[in-house]
């Protein structure tokens, strides 16, 4: 074979041959979660193990690769997770990052030495971090995406909902909050504020802040009632504060309302006992979501020209008496058979918007959800 037939031969197999960047994209998309929970319950919960076990099933359903690593609700920890996997010589094509403890600014600065793209999710970045970065695709050019839940939205329902149990009552509200440097709480909040703001007479009595467990909400919910005897509602912004919340209305044998924000099964079954008055559900499924949007951004479709690269999802629910059943079968027991392919613009045949249905995403009628 001469010279020129060399040549030849080798641009006909470069053509024919995924070699190179073809092989690279022909490969199962894989991706890195920093997540900064734990990786087992120790009194905040379980919402980041499930945010990991749906992620981990949408992986599954679209054939990508996913590693988790655990912060264990250290920022600094998750601070150098980020930059061991930024300096990682066999790059992965994906790290989802949370700006928890307000940490997302650092990650991101240390991952745009990497050649992997960044999503945030369920922690946007704040107004004062974006005006440091810039928005997504600016001034760091591999951070292409924020997904987020509207837990503004999701808590203004709660509220709503806990309000209209009331049964004309005047609302006083004692509000359990997670810490002021995770800004999915104070929106949180937020939305229980705006939603009390349009109600005559309604009152919040006091608004504190924890470290999301059981027991600081528990004993902050017992000082609380006892300064404010005529307080008749009681929220926190998760499972564990929420059932510590209702543990100190018993002990006290009030006539609290008490409601929340993560539906984990603990706090369904108090919902299906008639404890708590009731949850807002599917926060967990973020990280699913950002999967989705991942995998058909990878395949040539991106999430941007359907929503922006900075979107904010409004899919949370109330979960009652009346559809907690379906729910939670719908979540915990049937929770590896859900088609996440469906709500994909590749892999399922969605076109326009995204749209994040739980409704159909767990088979309830949309009322049930």
């Amino acid at each position: 074979m001469n010279r020129r037939e060399a040549l030849l031969a080798c641009s006909l197999g470069a053509l024919l041959c995924p070699t190179g960047f073809a092989r690279a994209a022909a490969r199962p998309p894989r991706v890195v979660f920093l997540n900064p929970g734990e990786a087992k319950e120790r009194g905040t919960g379980q919402h980041w193990q499930l945010v990991s076990q749906f992620m981990l099933i949408a992986a599954k359903t679209f054939d990508m690769q996913l590693e988790v690593l655990y912060a264990e609700r250290d920022h600094l920890l998750m601070m150098r997770q980020a930059d061991e996997v930024a300096h990682r010589i066999d790059a992965p094509d994906y790290v989802v990052i949370v700006n928890e403890k307000m940490a997302a600014l650092q990650m991101l600065r240390s991952l745009a030495h990497s050649p992997a793209k960044v999503m945030v999710i369920h922690n946007d970045l704040t107004v004062r971090q974006r005006r440091e970065a810039g928005n997504e695709r600016q001034q760091i050019p591999n951070w292409i995406g924020t997904v987020t839940s509207n837990a503004t939205r999701g808590a203004y329902r709660l509220m709503e909902y806990l309000c209209q149990r009331l049964g004309g009552d005047d609302p006083r509200v004692i509000g359990i909050t997670g810490d002021p440097n995770t800004p999915v709480s104070l929106e949180r909040a937020a939305g229980v504020d705006a939603y009390l703001s349009r109600v005559p007479h309604a009152r919040t009595c006091q608004l504190v802040f924890s470290d999301w467990s059981y027991a600081d909400s528990e004993q902050k919910t017992r000082v609380l009632l006892a300064r404010y005897p005529d307080a008749n509602l009681v929220w926190a912004a998760n499972d564990s504060m929420t059932l510590g919340a209702l543990s100190a209305v018993n002990e006290r044998g009030a006539r609290v309302l008490v409601g929340g924000v993560g539906a984990l099964q603990g706090a369904l079954d108090s919902v299906a006992k008639g404890g708590l008055q009731a949850m807002v559900g599917g926060d967990y499924f973020i990280g699913a979501w950002a999967m989705v949007l991942l995998y058909d951004y990878h395949h040539g479709r991106d999430f941007a020209m359907s929503g922006g690269a900075r979107q904010t999802l409004d899919y949370l629910t109330i979960v009652h008496q009346g559809n907690v059943a379906r729910f939670s079968e719908a979540v915990f027991d049937r929770g590896n058979t859900l088609n996440f392919r469906q709500f994909s613009k590749v892999a399922g045949s969605l076109s326009g918007l995204y749209d994040f249905s739980l409704a159909r995403l767990l088979g309830l009628s949309a009322s049930a959800a």
